[in-house]
């Protein structure tokens, strides 16, 4: 009760109610506050379905649900956002991992139910009492038969066809009965949206019960948590196909790769064009500088360890042109037989 009051108080006067004038902060309330229900804004809140019921999912985390006066303005806030900014809210994506988990467990409870029903309408045993009764029309049925032969050998016709009949007549109300005794007290089937168990019988109450059932609140919240969830796994898949449709098909990836070969290949042969031709000019160097050398060995001529011989004309026959003679090494002298 108190919450309830509060919670209206917070509707009609604001969250801010309280606070002093001074420390208000005079922003109202946006679609992205941590009170407000995602859920809700997303499209379904499943824990306001089944108040009061079985299935009934306890509080939601959040606190602001489409039952409050500023929902509405929120729910358009966030209708406006562009299908981007609101796969960056994330906050389908979130009701989408709470509804499969929902679905899931439901199922389960579904299967649960359904191994349930088939063993509470499996046939009922047939009693002693009850199987005595059976015997004892099944021997009226063979003695009439039995007749039926007897007659049909003796020529009479007619008779045996009458005795026939009453066996076929026995036979029927074994079955009948048979079917009466082993009939189970009910009949059930599980629903395949909200596993609740349905009587299938033909008794006028039990199909109104069945309609009773179809527009219950246990079916009509589980019925809406799968359509909804329906909707956000083909919401999913369409945005899965487009994130898909922006990467580069196989041929794009092919044809990317070739490119980039062509263009390795291409940069590998201007590298080994570049290494060539280094190669060229430093053999062109290596040439030019073998030439240099030569050339300058060429203009100096190699005097060491050459001995140059004197020409021989000059000391044959006589001596030196330039040894003086005798008489030019007398001139000069003093002669003795001068006087």
């Amino acid at each position: 009760m108190v919450d309830a009051m509060r919670s209206m108080l917070d509707e009609l006067m604001g969250k801010e109610r309280d606070v002093p004038l001074e420390k208000r902060s005079g922003r109202g309330v946006r679609y992205d506050d941590p009170e407000v229900c995602k859920y809700a804004l997303a499209g379904l809140c499943p824990y306001g379905l089944f108040k009061n019921t079985k299935s009934d999912l306890g509080v939601c985390k959040y606190e602001l649900h489409d039952d409050d006066l500023k929902f509405e303005g929120l729910k358009a806030e966030y209708d406006a956002l562009s299908e981007k900014e609101k796969d960056r809210t994330g906050y389908q994506r979130e009701l989408l991992v709470l509804l499969t988990q929902l679905v899931r467990d439901m199922d389960r409870k579904i299967e649960r139910q359904r191994e349930r029903a088939l063993k509470e309408s499996e046939p009922r045993p047939v009693s002693a009492s009850e199987q005595v009764e059976l015997d004892a029309i099944k021997a009226k049925e063979k003695e009439a038969l039995d007749r039926s032969e007897v007659l049909a050998e003796e020529g009479d016709v007619d008779g045996s066809i009458l005795f026939a009949n009453t066996a076929d007549g026995f036979k029927t109300q074994w079955e009948q009965l048979h079917a009466s005794f082993t009939q189970p007290e009910r009949t059930m089937t599980v629903c395949d949206v909200c596993g609740v168990f349905i009587n299938s019988t033909d008794n006028e109450q039990r199909r109104r019960d069945a309609q009773d059932h179809l527009e219950g609140k246990q079916f009509i919240g589980w019925n809406s948590i799968r359509e909804k969830l329906a909707e956000l796994q083909q919401a999913e898949a369409g945005r899965g196909t487009r994130e898909r449709s922006k990467e580069p098909s196989a041929r794009d990836r092919g044809d990317r790769d070739r490119d980039r070969d062509r263009d390795r290949d291409r940069e590998r042969g201007r590298s080994s064009r570049s290494d060539r031709d280094r190669d060229r000019d430093r053999d062109r160097d290596r040439d030019h500088s073998r030439r240099d050398r030569d050339r300058r060995r060429s203009r100096s001529p190699v005097r060491r360890h050459a001995e140059v011989e004197p020409p021989g004309d000059l000391y044959r026959g006589g001596g030196s042109r330039h040894e003086p003679r005798e008489r030019d090494r007398d001139y000069g002298q003093p002669s003795r037989h001068r006087r």
